[in-house]
């Protein structure tokens, strides 16, 4: 959803509360017309990199400073929490919901997947999760599949890919400014 003002923190609360039970804007598994990217970082190697990688994610610290994050809970990502990421663009406020799906943690990662709910202008899911692979390397791991929802998204596709582009390199500069902070 869009608007002209940016919304005050008691608005994103109701919407919030709205959306609890929203569904989802597409029927999992995606099918034809969907956009599959991974984009993944290193942030370093050992037990120390990925503790920190682990709590800047919980954190939310992912998300660029120019994507202000909406959520009740202050940290983490539980599944059946609803989010929205605020941010202009173009000289539109727009609030794009999703609900955490699912945690994706084992002994080597820590993430979560969360999709894209009706008012969200693109229409998927996007997962966000560090990797500690064999060689004691940590990574950074973005995942998602999408496709424009929002008719002014399909208008300005091309638009809509670079700021998708824009968020994932912010993003790992983000991650790794955590690491290295």
């Amino acid at each position: 959803m869009f608007s002209l003002r940016k919304p005050t923190p008691e608005r994103l609360r109701d919407l919030l509360e709205l959306w609890k039970d929203a569904p989802l804007s597409y029927t999992p598994p995606p099918g034809d017309g969907f956009i599959d990217d991974e984009h993944a970082v290193r942030l370093g190697s050992g037990e120390e990199v990925y503790r920190s990688a682990c709590e800047a994610l919980d954190a939310w610290i992912m998300f660029p400073e120019w994507a202000e994050v909406s959520r009740s809970e202050a940290k983490g990502q539980q599944a059946g929490q609803i989010v929205a990421m605020v941010t202009r663009i173009c000289g539109l406020w727009w609030v794009n919901p999703c609900r955490v799906l699912r945690r994706t943690d084992s002994d080597h990662t820590h993430g979560f997947v969360y999709g894209t709910l009706p008012e969200h202008a693109e229409c998927g899911e996007e997962q966000f999760v560090i990797e500690k692979r064999p060689d004691g390397s940590v990574w950074y791991v973005i995942r998602a599949f999408s496709h424009p929802r929002h008719w002014m998204a399909w208008l300005a596709f091309p638009l809509a890919r670079w700021w998708q582009c824009r968020f994932v390199r912010d993003s790992q500069q983000r991650m790794g400014e955590a690491i290295t902070s």
